[in-house]
């Protein structure tokens, strides 16, 4: 009996620290962004392969203290940018299968810090647009966003997690503001 209640007394704080998975909340399309698109009357669009390099700024899945989260989609954050995207321009009327532009994306930077008193997210993105093969627009865009954190993980991991699609959204917000992205998809 004793040895019972010894190795279940050692075991219970180790199983306590491990790392819990989590899922990134499904993205859910921004009005604004949205809205720019539609201000491009003849834009037209397809998706084409959005990837994401794997490095210190990169990783997957994403830290978030001794948690990790990972993309509702697919296999990678690349994936996730990807469908936010596709939401978007299928919303705005703007996605067509068909046609010769194409958008494709590498993700190179998903940082995210559950900080003490602040929060942070930096993303970064290169973005391709190319018609009929050619390459119409290469740029990086990088969004930094911020909000209020905790000491306490309970609080500051699902806070962090809560607001990766905001980060998102403002990724996605930057480049539709980019009047050479918006010439490129015409």
């Amino acid at each position: 009996m004793f040895n019972v209640v010894r190795v279940v007394g050692l075991t219970a704080p180790i199983a306590l620290l491990t790392a819990c998975s989590l899922v990134a909340p499904p993205y859910s399309p921004d009005v604004d962004n949205i809205q720019s698109l539609k201000n491009v009357a003849t834009a037209h669009a397809k998706i084409g392969t959005f990837e994401s390099h794997s490095g210190a700024k990169n990783p997957y899945p994403v830290p978030l203290r001794a948690n990790v989260m990972k993309s509702p989609v697919g296999n990678s954050f690349g994936a996730y940018l990807a469908d936010a995207m596709t939401k978007e321009l299928l919303m705005a009327g703007k996605l067509s299968p068909q046609s010769d532009v194409e958008i494709k994306a590498t993700l190179l930077e998903n940082d995210i810090d559950t900080g003490v008193a602040t929060g942070t997210a930096t993303l970064a993105a290169r973005f391709i647009v190319t018609r009929g093969g050619t390459v119409r627009y290469d740029q990086v865009k990088t969004a930094h966003t911020q909000w209020d954190s905790a000491f306490a993980a309970m609080i500051a991991v699902p806070k962090a997690r809560e607001e990766y699609p905001l980060a998102v959204q403002k990724l996605l917000g930057e480049l539709y503001a980019d009047p050479a992205f918006v010439e490129a998809i015409q």
